[in-house]
């Protein structure tokens, strides 16, 4: 008999502690709440339509997280889709650090501690340098672009 209690109390403590990690992890993964913090910081524009959002990954900036997420939006009522790509940069509470432009040719791909590497490359506000790769600082709110050779980009740890 408290062979049996044994384990189930093991079996209890297990499910309960994962379940709470879950939940925490869970909480920067739940598209919902990332739509609802970014609609209420006004970030999607309301004559474009939004069609892509996703959590792309999470930098790791002076030991603190953030959560890398991809729009884009389509202009309403347009005959070809057209439209403009967001690159999102957000701290812990989901509130907006930087939101850097980028066309259909570039996308995020992953993070690697405080790099966004991406597929194709993207300039910042329309000022040289161009490049692949973004290294963030002071929080997400600094940004330097740099370009690096698809193929020495750093392997990619799995999961992301």
């Amino acid at each position: 008999m408290t062979f049996i209690l044994r384990y189930l109390f093991v079996f209890l403590f297990a499910f309960y502690t994962i379940s709470a990690l879950a939940e925490k992890a869970g909480s920067l993964n739940d598209r919902t709440l990332i739509f609802n913090a970014l609609n209420k910081q006004n970030v999607f524009n309301k004559y474009r339509q939004l069609v892509h959002m996703s959590h792309v990954c999470t930098l790791i900036i002076n030991d603190s997280y953030f959560p890398v997420i991809d729009i884009k939006e389509h202009v309403k009522g347009a005959q070809v889709p057209r439209g403009v790509g967001h690159i999102l940069v957000l701290d812990s509470s989901l509130n907006v650090m930087k939101k850097l432009y980028h066309d259909g040719s570039s996308t995020p791909l992953y993070c690697k501690d405080n790099k966004l590497f991406l597929y194709g490359y993207i300039d910042i506000d329309g000022l040289a340098p161009e490049g692949n790769v973004l290294s963030f600082s002071d929080k997400g709110k600094k940004v330097v672009v740099s370009a690096m050779e698809s193929n020495d980009f750093p392997r990619q740890s799995i999961p992301q």
